[in-house]
C-alpha cells in the first residue's frame, strides 16, 4: 500500500496546472493529495475573483462574481459592496459597509482564463476612500514627483519611479514555529541555507519549493511582474522577488501575488505567515527589501544620485519612515531590528551604509549596481508585511524630498538637483 501511494504520489506531482490541480493536506499527522480536475468553460460568462487586503494590508478576502462577458481592461470590471474594518484598530463600530472599486486585473491561474483575479482598494463612499486605503496616498505621491505642489518644482525629465520588493515568507506549523524547525539537530545561528539544495536541514524542503515554484508560475501566468524566487536562510524560509514595477503598480502586483500565495498554500495543505516575527521571543524573521529608482539613478552617472538619495536617508529621522514600512499593531519589524542574534537585518537605532555588504546594512548598493555605476539602492528594513504602497511613498518622501530630515540638513530639499548632470555632483 505504502509503494502503491509513492507512485501515485510522484505522478500526481508531475501534473501542472493545466490537467491537474493538486495539494498535499495533512490528517492526523498523515499526509494526503486533494485535487480538482478543471471544468471547460463552455459559456461566455466569466468568473471575476474579486480580492482585497483587510485591515493589515497584508492578508486578503475575496468574493466571487459572475459577470455575461469577458471584461477587456479593468474599468470593465463593476465596482461592488463589502464590510471592512476602518482601520488597523479592528474596532467593532469601524467594520462597516464599504465599496470595493477595481484597480488592476489579471489572469486567473486557478481557473484559467478567461476568468480573472480583480484587484480592489477600498472606499467609505464613492467619494471618500477608507482609512486603510493607502493606495491612493501612493498615487498622490507620485503624482508629487511630476509637479511638487510644495515646492512648484517640475523635473525636466520625467522622475519615471520603479519599484522591487523582495518577499520573504515562512511555512510554519500550527504553533506558528517554522514547519522545518528542529532546534536539537541544527544549530540555526550558524547554518547557511541561503539558496541550498536538499533536504539534510529540511524534512519539508521539497514540498516547500514546489509551493516556491508554482507560486512564480502561477503569478507569470497571471501577469504579475514576479522576476524570481530562492529559498532563504531561515528554516522553511522562502523569497520571491516583483518589479521593477513603476510607481503605484508595485502594490498591484506584491498584493495580487500575495494572494496567489495564500490561494496556493490553501491547496497544498500549508500554513503560510508574511509576518515579519511569527513568534515572538524567537529569532525568525522576515523582510521584505524595498528597492528604488529614478531615471537619473539608472542612466549613465546614475550612481551618483544613488548616493545623493542614501544621503538623504541617512540624514533622516528614522522613526517616521519605520512607522510606514510597519504599520502593524504588534510592531513585529521592531523586534526584528532590534534582534541582535543575527545579522543579516538591519538595526533599530543605526543607519549603517556599507557599500553592497549585507551585515546590519540599512540601505545598500547591490554590486552588479556598483559595478556599473547606475541602477537602484535596497531598502533593507521594511518587514515582509509591509504595506506596498505606504511603503513606495514613504521611501520616495525621505530620498527625493526629504520630508523627513533632521533640523540642519534643509539645504538637502534642494529639488534642482535632480536636474543636474552627473559631473555637477
Amino acid at each position: 500500500m505504502e509503494k502503491a501511494y509513492i507512485k501515485l504520489k510522484v505522478k500526481l506531482s508531475l501534473k501542472n496546472f493545466g490537467q491537474l490541480k493538486s495539494g498535499i493536506m495533512e490528517t492526523n499527522g498523515k499526509l494526503q493529495f486533494v485535487s480538482m480536475p478543471d471544468i471547460p468553460n463552455s459559456s461566455k460568462r466569466v468568473i471575476l475573483e474579486y480580492v482585497f487586503a483587510n485591515h493589515t494590508n497584508y492578508q486578503f478576502w475575496s468574493r466571487v462574481k459572475v459577470v455575461d462577458r469577458e471584461p477587456k481592461t479593468v474599468n470593465d470590471c463593476p465596482a461592488w459592496d463589502s464590510y471592512m474594518w476602518n482601520s488597523v484598530y479592528q474596532k467593532d463600530s469601524e467594520f462597516i459597509p464599504m465599496l470595493t472599486k477595481p484597480v488592476a486585473m489579471f489572469e486567473n491561474p486557478f481557473l484559467k482564463s478567461p476568468h480573472k483575479l480583480v484587484l480592489c482598494d477600498m472606499w467609505k463612499t464613492n467619494d471618500e476612500p477608507a482609512g486603510i486605503n493607502t493606495r491612493v496616498q501612493c498615487l498622490e505621491t507620485m503624482e508629487r514627483l511630476k509637479n511638487d505642489p510644495k515646492t512648484g518644482f517640475r523635473p525636466k525629465v520625467p522622475h519615471d519611479p520603479w519599484f522591487g520588493i523582495e518577499q520573504e515568507y515562512i511555512v510554519t506549523r500550527s504553533d506558528n514555529f517554522p514547519a522545518s524547525y528542529e532546534p536539537k539537530d541544527n544549530d540555526y545561528s550558524t547554518l547557511i541555507l541561503y539558496c541550498s539544495m536538499g533536504h539534510v536541514h529540511d524534512r519539508n524542503v521539497a514540498l516547500e519549493r514546489d509551493l516556491s515554484m508554482k507560486h512564480l508560475q502561477a503569478c507569470i501566468y497571471a501577469g504579475v511582474n514576479a522576476c524570481g524566487c530562492i529559498r532563504e536562510n531561515g528554516p522553511s524560509q522562502w523569497e520571491y522577488q516583483v518589479g521593477s514595477c513603476p510607481g503605484v503598480e508595485i502594490g498591484d502586483h506584491l498584493q495580487m501575488s500575495r494572494y496567489i500565495l495564500l490561494r496556493l498554500g490553501e491547496q497544498y495543505g500549508l500554513r503560510v505567515t508574511l509576518k515579519s516575527v511569527p513568534v515572538r521571543g524567537e529569532a525568525f524573521f522576515s523582510g521584505g527589501h524595498l528597492n528604488f529608482s529614478v531615471r537619473k539613478m539608472r542612466e549613465e552617472g546614475g550612481i551618483k544620485f544613488i548616493h545623493h538619495a542614501i544621503n538623504l536617508l541617512a540624514k533622516s529621522d528614522p522613526i517616521p519612515l519605520l512607522k510606514i514600512y510597519d504599520q502593524t499593531l504588534d510592531q513585529g519589524n521592531t523586534e526584528r531590528l532590534t534582534n541582535t542574534s543575527g545579522h543579516w537585518h538591519p538595526k533599530q537605532d543605526e543607519f549603517v551604509f556599507a557599500g553592497d555588504r549585507k551585515d546590519f546594512t540599512t540601505v545598500r548598493i547591490p554590486p552588479l549596481v556598483e559595478a556599473e555605476g547606475r541602477g537602484y539602492l535596497e531598502d533593507r528594513r521594511p518587514p515582509s508585511s509591509v504595506d506596498p504602497y505606504a511603503a513606495a511613498a514613504g521611501l520616495v518622501r525621505a530620498c527625493i524630498f526629504g520630508d523627513f530630515l533632521r533640523p540642519g540638513n534643509e539645504q538637502l530639499k534642494d529639488l534642482s538637483v535632480w536636474d543636474k548632470d552627473p559631473s555637477e555632483l
